[in-house]
C-alpha cells in the first residue's frame, strides 16, 4: 500500500489552496472556461500505446520512464519486466533471459535501461511501436555521472576541482581506471547507451555521422532535457496523449559538487574533444527539436505554457493533499477535464525503481487472476488548435 510521507499542517493546506484556487483563476481568465469541451475544428486521434523509450543514464530519463510507467500502470498494459532490479542486460545486448515473458505474448512498454539494438527490441515488440530517447548536454551529463559513479574516487583523480584536473589529461585517468566494462562513464556514454558500441571509431567523423543518421531513423522524437516541457508536449501531440498523461513530480534530482560548475568555454571544448559522438548526437537532435516545433504552428508555446501551469498546480496540490481532497482541472483547447486525486498523486510521486518494483508485484499478482485482467482500450481524443496530433502507426509499420 502506498502511503503519504507526511501529513500537512494546516497552514500549509490552506496555503496551498490559496495557490491553486488563484491560478486556476488566472487559466480560466487567460484561457476562457471551456468545460463544454473543446472548441471546433476538432481532430480525432487515437493514441498510441506501445512505446520503446531507450533510457539514457543520467540525462533525465527516469522522469520520463516514470510518465510512462503511470501511462502503462492506469490502462493495464503490459511492461517488459526486466529480471534484474532495473535494467533489461544493460550493458550487454538485450536477451530473452533478461526479462520475463508476457502472458498474452505481447508487450505494450519497454521503459528500462537497455543497450539499444532495434533489431532485437523489434522482434519482442509490435509492429506500431513508437521508439523514443532523451538526450542531455554532454557537459551535464559528464558532471552528473561524476557524482553518481563517484569518478574522482575511481580514477585517482586529486584536486579541488576534478571535472577541470580530468579534462586537461582525459586519457590519462581514463587508464587509471582499470575495468572490463564495455563503456566509459566519461566519454560517448549517452551514444553507447544508444548502441555505439565501438568506442574506437569515435574520432573517425564518416563513422559518427552515419550513427547520427541512424539514430535519427530508428527513433521517432528525441527529447531534449534542457527543454524537457517542449520536448512533453511535443510527445503528447505525437502520442495523441492527454495533458494528465505528461505530468510529472521530477526524479532523481540531486545537489552534488560539480552541478554548480559553470559551462566554462575551455571545459566545454575539452569535453567536445574527448566525447565527440555524444555532442554530435546532442548537435544534431536539439536542432532538430526546434525544427519540428517551428513545424507545430503558433499555439505550440500557449500549449507549452499551459501545460507548465498545470504541472506547477498539480504538484503544489499533491504535497499536501489528503485522501479526501480532489483537484479539478479544467478543459481547454488543448485537454478534456480532469480530476486529480490522492491516488493519482501517490503515482506522480514515485521513484522509477519503486514504480518498477510495484509492476513487478503487479505481474506476479496477475499469473493468478489474468483472466480478470483487462486492458483499457486505447482512447480516442479529440484536439483543436494547430498541433501535429497523430500517431505513429502507419510510419512504423510501413517502415518495418
Amino acid at each position: 500500500m502506498i502511503t503519504l510521507p507526511w501529513r500537512p499542517s494546516v497552514m500549509a493546506s490552506l496555503g496551498v489552496c490559496a495557490v491553486v484556487c488563484i491560478g486556476t483563476m488566472y487559466s480560466l481568465a487567460l484561457y476562457g472556461d471551456r468545460s463544454l469541451g473543446p472548441p471546433s475544428p476538432c481532430r480525432a486521434c487515437r493514441e498510441q500505446i506501445n512505446i520503446t523509450f531507450a533510457k539514457v543514464h543520467k540525462a533525465g530519463g527516469s522522469t520520463v520512464s516514470t510518465i510512462l510507467q503511470r501511462f502503462g500502470d492506469v490502462r493495464n498494459l503490459s511492461f517488459v519486466i526486466p529480471r534484474a532490479r532495473v535494467s533489461l542486460g544493460w550493458p550487454y545486448q538485450l536477451r530473452p533471459t533478461d526479462y520475463r515473458p508476457a502472458f498474452d505474448g505481447g508487450f505494450n512498454l519497454l521503459v528500462d535501461h537497455v543497450l539499444f539494438n532495434k533489431t532485437r527490441i523489434r522482434g519482442i515488440m509490435p509492429r506500431d511501436t513508437a521508439y523514443v530517447t532523451i538526450l542531455r548536454h554532454p557537459f551535464e551529463q559528464l558532471k552528473s555521472s561524476f557524482s553518481w559513479y563517484e569518478v574522482p574516487r575511481k580514477y585517482r583523480i586529486r584536486g579541488e576541482d576534478p571535472v577541470r584536473e580530468f579534462l586537461q589529461q582525459p586519457a590519462k585517468y581514463e587508464r587509471n581506471f582499470r575495468t572490463r566494462l564495455p563503456f566509459r562513464y566519461t566519454r560517448d556514454f549517452m551514444a553507447y547507451d544508444l548502441g555505439f558500441t565501438n568506442l574506437t571509431q569515435a574520432g573517425n567523423e564518416s563513422v559518427v555521422g552515419d550513427f547520427v543518421r541512424q539514430v535519427g531513423s530508428e527513433f521517432d522524437l528525441v527529447l531534449i532535457l534542457e527543454h524537457l516541457a517542449e520536448s512533453l508536449v511535443l510527445l503528447k501531440r505525437y502520442m495523441c496523449w492527454s495533458l494528465s498523461d505528461i505530468l510529472y513530480s521530477p526524479k532523481n534530482t540531486r545537489n552534488y559538487q560539480y552541478k554548480m560548475l559553470g559551462e566554462y568555454p575551455d571545459l566545454i571544448v575539452a569535453h567536445r574533444r574527448w566525447s565527440r559522438v555524444d555532442y554530435a548526437l546532442y548537435d544534431h537532435f536539439n536542432a532538430t527539436l526546434w525544427a519540428r516545433i517551428e513545424r507545430e504552428g503558433p499555439d505550440f508555446f500557449h500549449e507549452v505554457y499551459h501545460f507548465e501551469d498545470m504541472r506547477t498546480k498539480v504538484v503544489q496540490f499533491c504535497g499536501v493533499a489528503e485522501s479526501s481532497w480532489k483537484l479539478q482541472i479544467p478543459s481547454s483547447k488543448w485537454n478534456k477535464k480532469f480530476m486529480v486525486d490522492t491516488e493519482f498523486c501517490d503515482r506522480l510521486r514515485l521513484p522509477q525503481t519503486t514504480y518498477m518494483t510495484n509492476l513487478k508485484e503487479k505481474y506476479h499478482d496477475q499469473k493468478i487472476t489474468i483472466s480478470q485482467q483487462k486492458r483499457v482500450p486505447a482512447s480516442v481524443h479529440c484536439f483543436s488548435g494547430t498541433g501535429n496530433y497523430r500517431t505513429l502507426a502507419t510510419r512504423n509499420v510501413t517502415n518495418s
